[in-house]
């Protein structure tokens, strides 16, 4: 009879794990998720990454980065990203009207500085970019008008009435402004003109001075979700995470500043 009883307890403990395991939630899916962002952010959006993978262990993230214009063009071409930061806004406005990008989703996010870097052992001296035009600086490394930084170059390099002296020297980057971080670090360039963040993520280059915001539009980098994304409501959520107070103590580390819109 007691082996009876105690048959009958193993058969009802059985039963009850069986159920118990019938009613734990399914396993979590796991969702990929495309960003293409700008150099700009580089460094910071992958310490960015990691934080945000470890409380979601269900999300992978996959970025590239590159110029705006470059990530504009991808977009337009049907590239399959889930969301976007670009480095300026225009070509953020191009693509809500053309319909590839969610309005409700956009949110201008950080700017920083634009600087002027040599490598970190170099004993070039330049206190004024105005200094840019003198025959003794060479070579400067600058962005081409289809990346952000070049944009913003471009702009102080005319209002500072200097266009033409800097350009006749330059070493021009086409696809990203990380290209003009290694111009400097590889001393294909004696300068370069670039994001302060750029110049945070790197040891092997010295800041030489800070741009006056008196000649160039404020930075203002933007994001945004993709149309065709078919993950909007994970996309959402990282996104708004890029704007929580972890975030940004990574973005302030690398010179960026969170902009309120």
């Amino acid at each position: 009879m007691k082996c009876l009883q105690w048959m009958a307890w193993c058969l009802i403990a059985l039963m009850f794990a069986v159920w118990l395991g019938s009613c734990s939630p399914p396993p979590t899916k796991v969702v990929s998720l495309n960003f293409a962002a700008a150099g700009m952010v580089r460094g910071a959006l992958q310490e960015i990454e990691e934080l945000y993978q470890q409380e979601h262990p269900n999300v992978v993230l996959y970025s590239i980065f590159a110029g705006s214009g470059v990530v504009k063009e991808a977009i337009e071409q049907g590239e399959p990203f889930d969301g976007i930061l670009l480095a300026d806004i225009p070509p953020l406005d191009e693509l809500q009207t053309k319909g590839l990008i969610l309005p409700e989703s956009r949110k201008e996010l950080l700017s920083t500085d634009v600087v002027l870097i040599a490598s970190a052992n170099s004993s070039v001296q330049v206190s004024d970019l105005r200094q840019l035009a003198d025959d003794r600086i060479k070579t400067v490394a600058i962005g081409d008008q289809n990346l952000a930084v070049g944009r913003y170059t471009a702009t102080l390099l005319t209002k500072l009435g200097i266009k033409q002296a800097v350009e006749s020297k330059a070493v021009v980057v086409k696809v990203d402004v990380r290209e003009v971080l290694r111009a400097v670090e590889q001393k294909e360039a004696e300068v370069g003109i670039t994001f302060l963040s750029e110049a945070k993520s790197s040891a092997d280059v010295q800041v030489l001075t800070t741009a006056s915001k008196d000649f160039y539009e404020p930075i203002r980098s933007g994001i945004a979700i993709v149309k065709g994304s078919p993950h909007r409501q994970e996309m959402q959520a990282y996104l708004d995470f890029l704007s929580s107070p972890k975030a940004i103590a990574v973005f302030q580390k690398f010179g960026l500043r969170p902009l309120r819109s």
